[in-house]
């Protein structure tokens, strides 16, 4: 364990654990939102870029004011690819 949150998995990866999506609704809510994404052979559930850009939007620290920006500009792609 590197943090309360973060642990280092036995081939170094490093993984930060979310116990509470700060400006969304109960974590219960947002966790059935979710859509699993195949990740080091396991099915990980990752909330939608809206639901990370409105987190973001309401935490407001520095780093995630620079997310949001490449949130943006990464929505802002899909939307021209047709995505």
């Amino acid at each position: 364990m590197v943090r309360n949150t973060v642990v280092e998995l036995a081939d170094g990866t490093l993984v930060n654990f979310v116990y509470e999506v700060t400006g969304l609704p109960a974590f219960g809510r947002i966790f059935a939102k979710a859509r699993k994404i195949s990740w080091m052979g396991l099915n990980v559930p990752v909330l939608s870029l809206e639901l990370i850009e409105k987190s973001k939007r309401a935490i407001g620290r520095p780093k995630d004011l620079v997310h949001l920006q490449l949130i943006r500009e990464t929505k802002r792609l899909k939307r021209k690819a047709g995505k």
